[in-house]
């Protein structure tokens, strides 16, 4: 009897661990898959900010370090802030507030990252690029934010069938 049992512990740790080990697996696999994602979003933003911006491939070389690390920090903010994200349907009385404070909060945090980065970019690029470099930004931002919404939709739709 104590063998059986002792038989089907380590059983059950092998198929744990086994399980364990598929799930890590994969999570590695997303997160692959992922950072290639971020990676080509980025490279995609960049290119279009090379011709909106009409930067010479030399203030490229020099601006693109600067952005990675501005949209890193821009990325950071928005992204650790729950209430902030949260979808305008599942917005309620009691949540209503902490949502408006949360979204106002990401405001103030990115408005200073954005004013720490308005003399980097000064330094690498013209005045008047970089106040065009904000707008481009923003309607990027936005375009990226829709797409990824109807993305995550069409995801869903055929699940709840």
């Amino acid at each position: 009897m104590k063998k059986i049992l002792v038989l089907m512990v380590v059983f059950a740790t092998m198929f744990t661990q086994d399980a364990f080990a598929q799930q890590t697996q994969k999570t590695e696999e997303q997160k692959m898959t992922a950072k290639t994602k971020r990676e080509q979003m980025m490279q995609t933003r960049l290119e279009l900010l090379k011709t909106e911006l009409a930067l010479s491939n030399e203030q490229l070389a020099k601006f693109d370090p600067i952005y990675r690390k501005y949209r890193s920090e821009i990325q950071r903010v928005t992204s650790m802030n729950k209430e902030a994200r949260m979808k305008k349907s599942e917005i309620t009385n009691e949540n209503a507030l902490k949502v408006v404070s949360a979204r106002l909060a990401n405001n103030i945090l990115t408005s200073t990252i954005k004013q720490r980065y308005l003399l980097l970019f000064a330094d690498v690029i013209e005045p008047l690029q970089v106040m065009k470099l904000y707008r481009v930004d923003e309607k990027i931002s936005r375009e990226a934010s829709k797409i990824m919404k109807q993305r995550a939709a069409a995801e869903t739709a055929p699940a709840a069938k």
